[in-house]
């Protein structure tokens, strides 16, 4: 066979052998992908099978070469959920100036409580409590809904983590169970749901673990458990929170990591992976200042304990995003009914600049571009909209926040 028509034989992804979605190759991947043609088992990487047959070709290791020397697809628009909480849209925003933005409308319909996160050139909905299904938006024909399937009715999915193109887990909030589903069916929903992975062993007293956040990484699915108490006023923590871990080849709960705090929770697209580790929030009680943010080492599964606290951001983690080993930003829900975006140094911990503070629980979402520019979804009643600032050094790049229509609630980036 030539090199020019192994070149030709896969299917190219967004950005071949990106296995953690941070939109870049890195030698760690490469591994991984060298691996997985090598048929090792534990190695998972979805990213780097171009055509979906379960394996890693020379044809797909050297497209995945390619994004490493080259560069991944830049990405051009911010995708922005919008709600008031009675009824959900969608907005998108140019990246190039002057941010041309495209606004909600009522044809471009979601939950009302809805967040959302991306694979390859689709977009997924999970609508959450009382819309219960998946939604895949295509932007390429207009943002049309190409599936929509309910996982269950009351079941409060929270989070959608892919292994393969048709094989992904979401996590069902108010259920004991993972489930299963092959988002690439089309033409109906009866096969959608593949099977189901029973949590309630890692689960607090109540029977529910209360799953939120999940990243796929080397073979693994990572699964957030809140263990909130569902008898409690608020939905209390009852204990501390943990990682569920499974084995994505045999979808068999494999370990379990206990966390330093409680209720892990945050706004994150999946949870965070970088360098080996995972990257997990822990709110604790709001307003108690008990929680932080934690690095768990994937190779010893070990929680390593808060390497930021919340006493140390002023605030409730609400979210946070990770620039650089000297420079991260995190949203946080302050006493007083306030709302804070600061920036810190995740390496001493020290809060370096409070960018923005306004009244109410108002800021919901901060997300990073391939740009290094953050986008801030700011829900203040009087100027909602999207805030973009300078990851580098936090300066404001818009004068005023871009009006949406409807205030925005999730954000994610497309190519």
């Amino acid at each position: 066979m030539s090199l020019l028509s192994l070149l030709a034989a896969p299917a190219v992804l967004a950005c071949s052998g990106d296995c953690n979605a941070d939109g870049r190759v890195a030698v760690n991947e490469l591994i991984a992908g060298v691996n997985l043609s090598l048929g090792a088992a534990g190695a998972g990487c979805a990213e780097m099978d171009g055509d979906g047959d379960g394996s890693v070709s020379i044809a797909e290791l050297i497209a995945a070469v390619g994004s490493a020397l080259g560069g991944c697809p830049a990405q051009t628009r911010a995708f922005v959920i919008t709600t008031n909480f009675m009824a959900g849209s969608f907005a998108t925003v140019d990246l190039d100036e002057p941010r041309a933005v495209s606004r909600s409308t009522p044809q471009r319909r979601v939950h009302s409580d809805a967040v959302v996160r991306t694979r390859r050139e689709l977009i997924y909905v999970v609508n959450r409590r009382f819309g219960d299904n998946i939604q895949i938006l295509d932007p390429a024909d207009d943002f049309k809904t190409q599936l929509q399937c309910s996982v269950g009715n009351g079941t409060n999915p929270h989070d959608i983590a892919f292994a393969a193109d048709d094989k992904a887990y979401v996590s069902l909030f108010e259920e004991p169970e993972l489930l299963i589903v092959n988002p690439a069916v089309r033409g109906g929903c009866r096969d959608f749901i593949l099977g189901r992975i029973d949590l309630g062993a890692v689960a607090d007293a109540d029977g529910v673990p209360d799953m939120d956040q999940m990243a796929v990484v080397d073979g693994r699915l990572y699964v957030a458990l809140q263990r909130l108490d569902i008898n409690s006023v608020l939905r209390q923590p009852a204990g501390k929170g943990a990682l569920a871990v499974i084995d994505i080849a045999t979808d068999t709960l494999v370990d379990t990591i206990e966390l330093s705090g409680e209720n892990p929770f945050s706004a994150t697209k999946g949870l965070t992976v970088r360098g080996g580790k995972l990257y997990v929030a822990q709110a604790g009680i709001f307003n108690v200042m008990d929680g932080g943010i934690e690095r768990v080492d994937l190779a010893s599964g070990q929680a390593e304990g808060f390497f930021v606290t919340e006493a140390q951001l002023g605030g409730d983690i609400t979210d946070f995003v990770l620039v650089s080993d000297h420079r991260a930003y995190a949203l946080t829900s302050r006493p007083g009914f306030s709302a804070a975006l600061v920036a810190f140094d995740p390496t001493t911990a020290a809060v370096t600049d409070t960018l923005l503070v306004v009244d109410g629980f108002t800021l919901f979402d901060l997300e990073l571009n391939d740009r290094g520019e953050l986008y801030l979804a700011d829900r203040q009643r009087q100027r909602n909209g999207v805030r973009v600032y300078r990851a580098a050094d936090g300066a404001p790049l818009v004068e005023q926040p871009l009006d949406l229509g409807l205030s925005p609630f999730e954000i994610v980036f497309i190519r």
